[in-house]
């Protein structure tokens, strides 16, 4: 009975039930979109970094604290043998040797000022897929004595696929050093520094330029399960902790896994407004309507009926309209986060400060996401009706009449 009393009276007052559902929906719509927003900052972050740092980083002893001074002397051999007993650990995919220096790029208009990436073309499409997808000129490493520019260095430098330029620093062993590699291809980086000064190379060539034959300054271990990481970075401590450096990306990228949980943070913040904001206007409709229904109750109360299936009545409503606000939240929201999943925002500027970052952002889809938002639209609306139910509860018959007239 006190059922069917309920959506008998969220019938008759459909203007406040429609009211209630629409703050609903779009507290729904605001918490999806906002979270997908983080889950697809965070996701995209640990892709692209777990893509191009690898999850594991080999490297020599004390190489972190003489990368500032000594870039090339902190480096390890590059041997087959080495290759195999790093593909042999546990979840292993795929092992990349790194070498990264800085050098001038000559060509016949212009000097430049460069950070060079060297590593085998097959590795090199493994780190940089999303420069393979955006070549504007040429093709991607496919052999020796190749190098890559971006747009901005190749334009500023006048060369395009097919020309050479000349690379130009000092080497291991404090000498000048030069090689004349062949542009192989332009790519165009969304991330303005990487187009203007990034230059990937073949291994060889830079092993070359820098008087490293047979080494590199680094080697990273991409995982099959990114899960696995803490299992495989034991075991590569384990076997190569005594004569190596071993880190995991987390460890490398300690300032980013603060900026993800600070962004966490930030998202709570504004899932704690929107709530907050939603309850007020909720709660607002709801005492409007019950003083609208206030004879109503005075009535069913003078005939028996007892406060406590006031509250269930007046609760239940909450809950029906925080379903029904909740669903047609999800089903504005949902497709939405699909849709720019597939179609990611250019934020632009706003990127440009992370390294090896690119400006697109997409919404990611999580499951356990969308079943808490969903919880909450409808705790919201269960909550906003808390008060005014009481507060009805708590009107004596008589006082209820007295007062109408």
């Amino acid at each position: 009975m006190l059922l069917r009393m309920a959506l008998r009276d969220l019938l008759k007052m459909r203007k406040r039930s429609l009211a209630v559902i629409a703050v609903v929906a779009v507290s729904v719509f605001l918490l999806q979109f906002g979270g997908s927003y983080v889950d697809g900052f965070k996701d995209k972050i640990q892709q692209q970094t777990v893509r191009e740092s690898g999850d594991l980083r080999i490297a020599a002893k004390g190489y972190d604290e003489k990368i500032d001074l000594l870039p090339l002397e902190p480096n390890v051999a590059w041997t087959k043998e080495f290759a195999d007993s790093l593909a042999a650990l546990p979840d292993a995919k795929r092992v990349r040797p790194m070498l990264k220096y800085g050098a001038l790029a000559n060509s016949l208009d212009r000097t430049l000022e460069m950070q060079l990436a060297g590593t085998t073309p097959g590795a090199a499409r493994a780190i940089w897929g999303r420069l393979e997808r955006s070549v504007t000129d040429g093709a991607f490493l496919d052999g020796a004595n190749q190098v890559m520019l971006g747009t901005r260095s190749a334009e500023l430098l006048n060369v395009r696929a097919g020309d050479k330029i000349i690379l130009l620093t000092n080497d291991v062993y404090g000498g000048m050093s030069a090689v004349e590699p062949v542009v192989r291809g332009v790519f165009r980086s969304l991330n303005e520094d990487e187009d203007a000064t990034l230059v990937l190379c073949e291994l060889g060539t830079l092993q070359k330029l820098v008087g490293l034959d047979g080494r590199v300054t680094g080697v990273t271990v991409e995982l099959t399960d990114h899960s696995r990481l803490d299992a495989a970075l034991v075991a590569a401590r384990e076997r190569f902790g005594k004569e190596y450096q071993v880190t995991s990306w987390k460890e490398d990228q300690a300032a980013l896994i603060q900026l993800l949980d600070v962004s966490e943070i930030g998202i709570w913040v504004i899932t704690l407004i929107i709530l907050i904001v939603a309850s007020l206007g909720m709660i607002n409709t709801f005492l409007i309507s019950i003083l609208e229904r206030l004879r109503e109750f005075g009535t069913l109360r003078a005939v028996g009926l007892l406060p406590t299936q006031l509250i269930r009545m007046v609760l239940f409503q909450g809950l029906v309209l925080g379903i029904i606000g909740t669903v047609v939240g999800l089903i504005i929201s949902v497709p939405i986060t699909f849709y720019y999943y597939f179609h990611p925002i250019d934020l632009g500027e706003a990127m440009q400060g992370l390294e090896g970052v690119d400006s697109l952002i997409w919404l990611t889809f999580v499951p356990e996401t969308t079943i808490k938002i969903g919880l909450l639209g409808v705790l919201i609306s269960i909550f906003a009706s808390v008060y005014p139910a009481y507060w009805a509860s708590r009107k004596q018959p008589v006082e209820i009449l007295r007062e109408l007239g």
